[in-house]
């Protein structure tokens, strides 16, 4: 009897796992019908068959450390049309995302690079903006932007600190371009942790 019981124990978990290694995403995109995105897990790589109407048009193949954590959609630079985000690397707080941007009319998706945070949104200047955890009493803004090559740019970071009195501090950085000073005020003034703009869905 016990040996019944692990036997089904043991499938159950093996089926678990299975499906935790697989998912069917619906990628919706402007003017056209959704492309259908079948995703497979291996120990080592992400795996994405992209199919419109039933026709496989790319495979995108991700290295990735995270077996277990499903691909998303989200629609990073405003155009309505949602682009994948697939996991790569995982800390204790921050996860690394390998951002593909779709090209609706080719029916494809274009890696645009990679992102890290624990949260992520689009400010109201349409700007990508990665929130991260650095150590116990800061958290760091970092504003992303895209080439015209549809590459993702790094533009300018903003650090908030909170010491152990509960005093804070909130310091801008240039990285590509100086921070502008709307975007300063703004994310100052949020509650710590709030992200700017509208969040992404991601993770």
């Amino acid at each position: 009897m016990k040996r019944a019981l692990l036997a089904t124990a043991l499938v159950a978990l093996a089926m678990t796992a299975a499906e935790a290694a697989r998912t069917t995403l619906r990628a919706a995109r402007p003017g056209a019908t959704p492309l259908v995105l079948q995703a497979t897990s291996s120990q080592e790589y992400w795996t994405i068959a992209v199919l419109e109407g039933g026709v496989e048009s790319q495979r995108i193949e991700v290295q990735s450390d995270l077996p277990e954590v499903l691909p998303r959609l989200a629609d990073t630079n405003g155009d309505g049309a949602a682009d994948l985000w697939v996991p790569v690397i995982g800390g204790n707080a921050n996860t690394a995302w390998d951002v593909w941007l779709m090209q609706p009319d080719r029916a494809r998706f274009r890696r645009a690079g990679e992102v890290s945070g624990l949260g992520f949104s689009r400010d109201a200047a349409g700007r990508m903006v990665a929130l991260g955890r650095n150590g116990c009493c800061s958290v760091s803004y970092t504003f992303h932007d895209f080439t015209a090559e549809g590459v993702l740019r790094e533009a300018f970071a903003i650090e908030r600190r909170l010491d152990d009195l509960g005093r804070g501090s909130c310091e801008p950085s240039a990285i590509a371009i100086d921070p502008p000073a709307a975007a300063v005020r703004a994310t100052c003034a949020l509650p710590p942790g709030r992200l700017p703009g509208k969040p992404l869905r991601v993770p």
